[in-house]
């Protein structure tokens, strides 16, 4: 049975939208969904985004429905119009769109939206998102509504709060005496650190979050705002250089290990997680996460449950513990303690985290409860001596980063992290990536040399501190969703090797990134949702991530390389050196194309073995796929395809 291409890439049949490359004088721009991307003066990424989005009251971004789309390209710039209509739960919103570029490279974006009812959202506007690159830590100019204007800079750490309020204006030099100013009218705008949620830009968006939210806008009423980037200076604004040139990879002495790997149990999926244990063996993790919550009614039997499966899998069971804080925290831990002995549970370790509605979820002053993580912990230390605990959240990097554990208690500091919350497109769910190491240096700037261990890591969301993860029954790019359908492509396996890539550079100790079974799981099996291909399989079949997982489980502890990529937005890379002493490379394309890519210098021989939409129908059916595939390679430079991984051991000629 032959496996379409999408389906092999992102696990779903739904199109990639139409990309429109449009030119105004030194200025280039991608139109896509409706929205302005990844805008560039010449070789160098001004904006991330300006787009006109609509989020309705649980903070899920519905994608536009565009049409009478009209665009004017000619020598001297581009025009743009075309209407638009958003749908939620709450109902339809129409908006309508003109985007001009002028010869001097001025961009404006204007947007009007016009309800014929009542519309409820928690967000609708203009939002403009700045790269990191050349950004983050440097200079920038705040122009406030009320034209006084600031000097301050990017955040170089990551910022749990705001970073600037009541903004008119932003200016930033974007290149050697060239100044970029992206003006903002028609609201108040303010600037949060979108590195929080993984996202790879400082976002600024309207309404700000004192404000009260859902809020309605009025039938019958108009809302229009508008978005200018102009720029001024007399520095170089040459066009974009074009070249194609293969990405090269180099490796350098390293100084941290490869992370154990984790693999998820989900409570609801225990059933599932059991009929496949045998390949969830075969995959290898040193650890079996698993969520312990009294709020759901667990007990003895969980806590068994876990502990029996972890056993199986010959995994150390790695728990976390909500604690609900209804009542006295001593208390609460003390029955969990009771029943954790009453189970005969062996832990590798306990992650304690507060419920999430005692702690702070939004920027500003802490509430009182605050104080509850120290009385949490402590009371956690002396109901589980010896026992080796961490501290942190069940949530994301922002939750961590708002409500610090009491660092002298823990163990190791914790959170969970996915790539769905804001955007949902291929292309951003790859820059996403580039946030790894802010917060990792975040991190070390308020836990010092604490380990680190990611206990959630992927692209769809298994639990969110503000709801439930949304419905995704049509297998589409969405955000919030726990059910990803890139998770069965190789779409999944690209971003995920990257990501441990990044987890093995900055040393973080343990990294969870998907689940046995289920939405975020590495071994297919029935759900209630359909899955292309995979459902129509005669045999038991893994996702290609689960070869990603296996492999690196193979890999932990072991001493890692620098691995450098000449292009990262293209190509990551990581390398160890193997137990038997033999170099180790793992290489992905991040990209929806194929990339050339040239090997580091080696006097001996390279033996390649790849996972591609080439292999995927028969590493599907055999686990041990990329041990039994690897063929010798005659030149350093090869060709990776889109998504695709490659697994070369770099041999000795002595043997």
């Amino acid at each position: 049975m032959m496996i379409e291409r999408s389906i092999a890439l992102f696990g779903t049949t739904q199109p990639i939208p139409d990309r429109i490359e449009l030119k105004a004088g030194p200025l280039s721009v991608t139109l896509e969904n409706g929205a302005l991307r990844w805008i560039h003066l010449g070789d160098i990424e001004v904006l991330r985004a300006i787009a006109f989005l609509v989020r309705d009251r649980n903070w899920d971004t519905p994608e536009p429905h565009l049409s009478n789309v009209m665009v004017d390209q000619d020598k001297n710039g581009f025009r743009v119009s075309f209407d638009a209509f958003c749908r939620t739960s709450d109902g339809e919103l129409p908006w309508s769109a003109e985007i001009v570029g002028e010869a001097d490279g001025t961009l404006r974006f204007t947007g009007t939206a016009s309800p014929r009812q009542d519309f409820i959202t928690n967000r609708t506007g203009f939002v403009v998102l700045h790269p990191l690159e050349g950004v983050a830590g440097c200079p920038v100019e705040v122009t406030h509504t009320s034209g006084v204007k600031r000097k301050a800079r990017f955040p170089d750490f990551i910022d749990p709060e705001q970073c600037f309020f009541d903004i008119r204006s932003l200016s930033h030099e974007t290149a050697p005496g060239v100044w970029a100013t992206c003006t903002m009218e028609g609201d108040m705008w303010e600037m949060e650190d979108h590195r929080n949620w993984l996202d790879a830009s400082f976002k600024t968006y309207v309404r700000p979050l004192a404000l009260p939210f859902p809020y309605t806008i009025a039938g019958g009423s108009r809302v229009t705002q508008s978005v200018t980037l102009n720029f001024s200076g007399k520095g170089s604004r040459s066009p974009k250089a074009a070249g194609d040139r293969p990405v090269e990879i180099t490796l350098s002495t390293g100084t941290t290990r490869m992370p154990l790997i984790g693999l998820r149990a989900p409570v609801q999926w225990l059933d599932e997680v059991n009929a496949v244990e045998g390949l969830g063996r075969e995959a290898g993790a040193q650890l079996l996460n698993a969520r312990f919550d009294p709020r759901q009614g667990h007990g003895v039997r969980e806590l068994q449950k876990f502990a029996n499966l972890a056993q199986r899998m010959d995994a150390g069971l790695a728990l976390e513990l909500v604690v609900p804080c209804r009542r006295d925290a001593a208390v609460e831990l003390a029955e969990f303690a009771d029943q954790l002995g009453q189970s005969g549970a062996q832990l590798e370790s306990i992650a304690v985290a507060v419920a999430e509605d005692r702690i702070r979820l939004e920027p500003g002053p802490p509430p009182p409860s605050l104080a509850l993580l120290g009385e949490v912990h402590r009371a956690a230390r002396a109901a589980l001596p010896g026992m080796t605990i961490g501290g942190g959240t069940f949530g994301f990097f922002a939750e961590l980063n708002r409500n610090w554990p009491p660092i002298g208690l823990i163990d190791y500091v914790t959170h969970i992290t996915c790539s769905v919350v804001h955007a949902a497109d291929d292309r951003t769910m790859m820059e996403n990536l580039d946030s790894f190491r802010a917060m990792t240096r975040t991190i070390r700037a308020f836990a010092g040399a604490k380990p680190y261990r990611l206990i959630a890591v992927g692209l769809g969301l298994e639990s969110g501190p503000y709801s439930e993860p949304s419905p995704n029954p049509d297998n589409s790019r969405r955000t919030m969703v726990r059910m990803d359908p890139r998770q069965r492509g190789l779409f999944a396996a690209a971003w995920t090797l990257a990501a441990l890539a990044e987890a093995a550079q900055a040393g973080i100790a343990a990294v969870s990134p998907a689940a046995l079974a289920g939405e975020l799981g590495i071994i297919h099996r029935r759900m209630s949702h359909g899955q292309p291909w995979f459902d129509a399989s005669a045999h038991p079949s893994v996702y290609p991530l689960y070869h990603v997982v296996r492999g690196m489980a193979r890999a932990a502890g072991q001493p890692c390389f620098d691995a450098l990529s000449s292009h990262s937005a293209r190509i990551r890379a990581t390398a160890y050196r193997d137990a038997k002493g033999h170099k180790i490379l793992w290489i992905t394309n991040l990209s929806d194309q194929s990339q050339r890519v040239v090997l580091p210098d080696h006097t001996g021989d390279f033996a390649m073995s790849r996972l591609d939409e080439e292999t995927f129908e028969e590493a599907a059916v055999d686990p041990a796929f990329l041990d039994n595939t690897s063929t010798n390679l005659a030149s350093r430079e090869i060709e990776i395809r889109a998504y695709g991984v490659a697994r070369i051991e770099m041999r000795d000629r002595n043997g």
